[in-house]
């Protein structure tokens, strides 16, 4: 059920055919008495790209193109892992941390609208036989979120990771005003307009045509001994993206999907790293970039225990 991680960016080898758990500790522990702090990733492997339709004289009230793809090499997992360690770090500098991940089989064919609630069952299941725990002080968890409504010029029934593209001039925009979970991280942009976006030079521009990467999840923070919930806290994230100097037809052709790949991965650790910056775990934190860490020590050559 789980994969373990050494690292929120490294990979380990994958646990021994039939195992359920393989348990991993971070290579870099201060000495002494530390916080141990599990941090699990359960957002699945699900990408969804979402297109507004040129809509004329219709009543459909969802008026978008869906299509869900799966993100390679549990890349979703580690971009939140690595977001959450860097928050609990940043807060928690002598704390020890242990990563997981759910494994993205786990939530194939589940809804949308039913993820989270199936990944939190699935964990709790798992988790409260570990006697791990114990030696644990806080479990932290990410989930995927659902949000049926449209808000800030962002589509309606999005979910976890993504990417929303408003391709017409005269789009209309019907979403609520922005709220303490609401930020636009990937720009820099806060609580802007529906028509501010971020451009590749770094710059604000106004544009009614945007393509937006997007992550909804909830974080959960579990007293480890008690499986009790201490903290939640949902995120609406996205960064809505246009490059004025283009001279594309398209708003997808306008920046390279290089680009828009990287400033994805950056929204989902800024946002995995928000959603803790304002729980007691991570109360410390000012969310600012996240630089890229150096390349961590090879695992060590004997392979992590599995529990069984």
């Amino acid at each position: 059920m789980f994969v373990a991680t050494m690292s929120a960016a490294q990979p380990v080898a994958e646990p021994n055919a039939g195992a359920t758990l393989a348990v991993a500790k971070s290579t870099a522990v201060a000495p002494g008495k530390k916080q141990v702090f599990a941090l699990i990733s359960a957002v699945g492997d699900q990408f969804t790209y979402v297109k507004l339709r040129q809509q004329v004289g219709s009543n459909i009230i969802d008026n978008n193109f869906r299509k869900v793809m799966k993100a390679p090499d549990n890349g979703l997992n580690l971009a939140v892992l690595k977001g959450m360690d860097t928050a609990i770090a940043a807060a928690n500098p002598d704390s020890e941390r242990v990563f997981l991940s759910l494994n993205p089989v786990e939530l194939e064919g589940v809804l949308p609208q039913n993820r989270e609630a199936v990944a939190i069952g699935k964990l709790i299941s798992v988790i409260e036989k570990m006697p791990e725990r114990q030696n644990w002080d806080k479990i932290v968890i990410a989930v995927p979120n659902f949000l049926m409504s449209e808000r800030d010029g962002m589509g309606p029934k999005l979910q976890g990771f993504g990417l929303y593209v408003q391709p017409l001039v005269s789009g209309s925009f019907s979403g609520v005003g922005g709220d303490n979970n609401t930020e636009v991280l990937g720009n820099d942009i806060d609580r802007g307009t529906d028509s501010d976006t971020g451009t590749p030079n770094g710059k604000r521009s106004r544009s009614k045509q945007y393509v937006a990467p997007f992550a909804y999840m909830v974080v959960y923070i579990l007293d480890a001994k008690t499986l009790k919930v201490l903290e939640k806290n949902a995120r609406y994230d996205y960064s809505k993206l246009s490059d004025p100097e283009s001279t594309a037809l398209n708003i997808e052709n306008a920046m390279t999907p290089e680009f828009i790949s990287a400033r994805m991965t950056r929204l989902i650790e800024r946002s995995a790293a928000a959603a803790l910056g304002v729980t007691d775990s991570g109360g410390s934190v000012v969310i600012g970039d996240i630089k890229r860490a150096p390349t961590p020590p090879a695992p060590a050559p004997n392979t992590p225990p599995v529990l069984k």
